[in-house]
């Protein structure tokens, strides 16, 4: 299948003011097949569903009461539809063109997962500094998926874009970690014989 289609998965907690970038760089993606966006809430209140439910009624959600982000996302990807997972956080936008380059990339390398570059960016002079300090390799501890680098297969990737097989035949994303997650994830793939592959133009 040239274009099989994607779920945007998104786990989120209290971002009424973050997401709605997030969503909107979902949206906005030029990708030919089928896209829809699933979030998982695990707000405190009822300000983000409001938001996303009066801005974005074509956004699903579910209800996340663990909060955690992989609880999120494991309750995100089991209300998904569709063969390919596109992780997106709350905080994050998906660059132009992702989604299309993520499947290309699935497609042409047999991956289980790929994943580019994070690209930090600040919006006050703290956070900017935070952002710049996390390009470093001081900051950012020699990751690929930090500094960028060359394509091919690696340890981890920033996000990740998931043949869903392979994530649901790993076991999903443990929900005793509530940081690293996706690293321990990404061991698990490469564990089963699964490419992790990093693609610096994601």
């Amino acid at each position: 299948m040239a274009h099989p289609p994607v779920s945007v998965v998104i786990p989120a907690r209290n971002e009424e003011e973050a997401l709605p970038r997030a969503l909107d760089s979902a949206l906005a993606q030029d990708y030919p097949g089928t896209v829809e966006i699933v979030v998982a809430d695990g707000s405190d209140g009822p300000a983000m569903a409001e938001m996303v439910r009066a801005r974005y009624p074509e956004v699903r959600l579910v209800a996340n009461p663990d909060r955690i982000i992989p609880a999120g996302l494991n309750r995100a990807v089991a209300a998904a539809a569709h063969p390919v997972i596109v992780r997106c956080d709350a905080r994050s936008e998906l660059p132009p063109g992702y989604v299309s380059r993520a499947v290309e990339t699935l497609a042409r390398t047999g991956a289980a997962n790929v994943g580019g570059r994070q690209c930090p960016a600040g919006r006050d002079l703290f956070t900017r500094a935070v952002a710049l300090a996390m390009t470093t390799p001081l900051g950012a501890g020699g990751a690929r998926y930090r500094l960028g680098g060359a394509e091919g297969p690696a340890d981890t990737v920033y996000l990740g874009v998931f043949r869903r097989g392979a994530l649901e035949g790993a076991g999903g994303f443990d929900e005793r970690f509530a940081r690293n997650e996706d690293y321990e994830l990404n061991w698990r793939l490469r564990q089963r014989g699964g490419t992790v592959w990093f693609d610096p133009a994601l």
